[in-house]
Formats: structure tokens, sequence, C-alpha cells
């Protein structure tokens, strides 16, 4: 028997139904997911408990909670529930369940049966058996959409707990450890990369030059050596002058950066040793500094671990203010500026321990831009006992007395300047020569001088204007100077102008070799 017109209304039944039971599953799964975004909001906003993301990652989370709340809610619909809820709904009396049953039995009453069915199918509407009344559903979920868009929108956002603020200033924190990590990787792979390869630094590659220059040089050749000569003095005094310039001391003397207290005495030691270019006590301050982070960062908050941060501070200080006051070395002073920072942070617990080991980064960090301050102050020093070397060589040069046979074994600019005293020494000291009259240095005396020998001198006078254009006012007076006013005046324009000569050298920064051949000319003009 055919039993089309039964299986058809189950199918509506059957989908009206599960389309009807998933529609209330969602209903309710986005109720309750709004009630607890609600209080989320509540606990976000009113109370700064939790921190609150961005408003698309909480609708995000609304929708995610809600499909979950729904397939939790919903469950399988079978035919035989289909049955039942048409014999219910239709007052049936199990008619279309007894059918469903009865359907795979031959003979008895289950044709009959099916034929019941089949006849009541008929006269059932789906609609009727699984009405749709969505009004009170659709206005509850609009109620909530808006309560939700009301509390997003609209909430203020209260702090009575300090809670946003400690939150606040510890993602600060956050970023500021961050900041100071990335610089310290950044100047890190800056001074990788100016590591030098086989080619010589600047400063070899000159001195080597120089010491060509003297290994060629011959007495017969004196233009020649002083040509080269005066070429060696210029790339030297060129790389002198870049170097004292990166090293003024001036400078951090002047510098308004003020590092806390400091240990006066350990401050004076370790600047010192800057000076000098010697970084053994400053590498075994920070090899010591770095094991006192490594301990730090493993130890809980307690009074021994805010002892040890205050012995930190201070030791961090007094190498900071010796790198200040020893020369002239911005990243040195930035990467114990970031390790003092650094220090600082390690007092917040949530952040301490990262911020302990980003200190001991800082101060390898430091240790590297010390190293390159100290090659710097050697090469200063190299340079200058090179120029003054340089300053007797052109002397013997110039007296045709420069020999590179014979400098023998002399290897560094010492055995050099050694070698060239001895000769000016043999040769006598400036102004105890003879009388000028032949070769060699004289000592200055008039020379004899015959006023009847012809020469192409030509009397002539300049054209040329002697006044600076119009004269506005003129002051003539007859009288007699004061006795000794025109020396008083000679001795004070001498005092000015050997004051400003002094002045010039330590602010022009004029080559070494050149201090002691312009003191000798002012030194050698005479009193009155």
């Amino acid at each position: 028997m055919s039993t089309e017109r039964t299986q058809r209304l189950m199918r509506q039944v059957a989908r009206r139904d599960l389309f009807l039971k998933l529609a209330r599953a969602l209903r309710t799964g986005f109720l309750l997911s709004g009630a607890l975004f609600l209080l989320f909001l509540l606990a976000a906003r009113l109370g700064s408990l939790v921190v609150e993301p961005r408003p698309t990652v909480l609708l995000g989370t609304l929708a995610l909670c809600t499909l979950g709340f729904a397939a939790l809610a919903s469950r399988r619909f079978s035919n035989r529930d289909a049955f039942r809820l048409v014999d219910a709904r239709a007052g049936t009396n199990e008619l279309f369940l007894t059918a469903a049953l009865s359907e795979k039995e031959a003979g008895g009453f289950g044709p009959i049966v099916a034929a019941q069915a089949e006849e009541a199918a008929s006269r059932i509407n789906p609609t009727q058996v699984v009405p749709f009344q969505w009004q009170r559903g659709a206005g509850e979920l609009l109620g909530m959409a808006a309560l939700l868009a009301l509390a997003l929108f609209f909430l203020p956002r209260l702090d009575p707990f300090g809670k946003g603020t400690q939150r606040a200033k510890l993602s600060q924190q956050e970023q500021r450890l961050a900041e100071l990590k990335k610089a310290t990787l950044i100047r890190s792979e800056q001074l990788v990369k100016k590591t030098p390869g086989l080619e010589l630094p600047p400063v070899q590659k000159a001195l080597a030059a120089l010491e060509k220059t003297f290994k060629e040089a011959r007495p017969s050749e004196r233009e020649r050596n002083l040509k080269e000569l005066a070429l060696n003095q210029k790339e030297l005094g060129e790389l002198w002058r870049k170097t004292s310039n990166e090293l003024s001391h001036d400078a951090f003397d002047r510098a308004a950066q003020s590092f806390g207290r400091t240990d006066a005495r350990k401050t004076q030691e370790l600047r010192d040793a800057i000076k000098k270019g010697d970084l053994a006590p400053v590498k075994k301050a920070l090899a010591e500094m770095r094991d006192q982070l490594q301990k730090l960062a493993a130890m809980p908050d307690s009074a021994e671990k805010r002892a040890l941060q205050q012995e930190l501070s201070q030791k961090l200080n007094a190498m900071a203010e010796a790198v200040k006051q020893a020369g002239t070395s911005p990243e040195a002073n930035a990467a114990l500026a970031r390790a003092l920072e650094q220090l600082d942070k390690s007092k917040l617990d949530p952040v301490a321990g990262e911020a302990a080991l980003d200190a001991i980064e800082s101060l390898n960090l430091s240790e590297k831009e010390l190293e390159q301050l100290a090659e710097k102050v050697r090469d200063g020093e190299t340079l200058e006992e090179a120029l003054r070397t340089l300053q007797m060589a052109k002397q013997l040069a110039d007296r045709e007395k420069l020999d590179g046979s014979q400098t023998g074994d002399a290897k560094s600019m010492g055995d050099y300047a050694a070698l060239f005293a001895e000769k000016m020494a043999a040769m006598g000291e400036p102004g105890s020569g003879g009388s000028g009259m032949g070769p060699g240095q004289g000592n200055g005396a008039r020379r004899p001088e015959n006023d009847a020998t012809k020469s192409d001198f030509k009397s002539e006078q300049s054209k040329s204007a002697l006044n600076g254009g119009k004269m506005l006012m003129e002051w003539k007076t007859s009288e007699v100077g004061q006795t000794g006013e025109r020396a008083d005046a000679f001795q004070n324009s001498m005092r000015e102008v050997k004051q400003g000569v002094s002045e010039a050298i330590a602010s022009e920064q004029v080559p070494p070799g050149y201090h002691s051949a312009i003191q000798k000319y002012f030194d050698t003009l005479p009193a009155k």
C-alpha cells in the first residue's frame, strides 16, 4: 500500500521542527553569551578588574559562544520523533507511530493502520503541527543586541581600585623595556659590521706610510724627503684632529646628564684607567656587575634583593660618571644609561627578571663601546708621538741629515724618536751654531753687509689707496706721551697675543708637533 502522503507529512514536520529547535538553541546561546558579555563589560569598564580587548575580538568571541551553546543545546531529530509529534499535535492517538512500527510487518492489521494514517495525513497541515511563533524570540534577541550595543559604546570606563592604572603602567614599562632591548640589539649589530677585516685601520696605514718614508729617506734627496714628510704630516694631522675631536674632555665637563649618586674615589679610578686606555679595572667591574645582575634575575622580592639593587645602582652610576668624565663616547654613555634604566625596571615584579637580563646585555655592549674608546685613546697617543717624531725628521731632512739606511732595527715610533733625538743632539742645540755664513745653523747674530754691492733693487711706490674710506671725524693733539706708556701698551699687547695663541692651541687643536715651534717664536720676541 502507498504511504506517500504520510512520508511527505513526516518530512515536512521533521524539517520544520529541526529549524525551530536550531532557532531556539541559537536564541538561548545568544542570550546566555550576551549575559556573560555584559558581566565581562561591567567588570572591565566599571571596575577595571579585567583587561578589555578590542571590540572586534569581543564580538567574535560572542559569536563563537553563541554557536557553541547552540551546538550543545540542539540534538538529532529521528523519524519516530516526528511521528510522536504529529500524533501529539493532531490528536490521532498514536496512529502514525503505530503505522511506523507495523510498516515492516506483512499481513495482519498493518495495512489497515497504514491506510488510516494515509487518510489522516491528507487532512493534517504541517504548519499547525509545528507553528513558527517568532515574535517573542525576535523581541528577546533585539533587546539583548540593543543592550549589548549600549554597553559597548556608552558604558563609561572607571578605575575605582586602581587596577587599570597598574596595568597601564606595567604595559608602558614592558614597552619601554622592549625599546631599550631593541636599541641595544641594533647597536650591537652595528659594532659587528664595523669590526675591521683584513684591511689595516687608517692610523696603522698612516704610521706604516711614515715609517716607509723614514726608511727610504736619503740625505742627498732633501726636497723629496721634505715633500714626503709634509704629506705624511698632513695625513697624520687630520687623523689626530679627528681622534682629538672624538676624545674632547671638555665636552664631558659641560655635559648636563647626571647619573645620580656616585662613589667619587671609584669614579676617579675608573676615569683615570679609561683615559690611559687601560680597561682591565673597567672590565673587572663590569664582570662583577654582570654576575650580580645574573643573581638578581633569579632572586625573589626581598630585602636582600633591594640591597643588591641599590649596590648595583651605585656601581653603575660610578661607571657612567667615569665614562662621562674620561672622554667623548656617546654610545658608551647611552649603553650605560640603558643599563641603569633596565636596573630600575627590575624593581617591578612582573618584569624584574627580564629587565635584569636585558641590563646584562647593555653592560656587554658598554664593554664593547669602551674598548673602542680605549682604542681611540691609544690612537691619539700614538699619533701625538708620531707627529713629534716627524717634526724632528723634518729638521734632519732640512739639514740633509735624514738617512733611512741608518735607522737600523727601529720598529716603533719610540725607536725612531730616540734615534732622531740623538742625531739632533749631535748637531748641537738651537742657537749654538756659528756665524751663519756657512752651512749649518747660525747663532742669530747680525751678519756683515756691504752697502756698495750692486743689486737689481728698484725704488718704487705703490699707488694703492692708503686710507680706509671717507673720514667722518678727526682728532689731533700735540702732546708728549708719558714715560713708559708705550712700553706698557706694548707689553699688554704682547700678553694678549700670547694668551690668544695659547687659547688657539687648545681650542683649534693645533697638532702637538707645532707646539714647541710656536712657543719658541713668541719666547724670542723682545720684552720691550
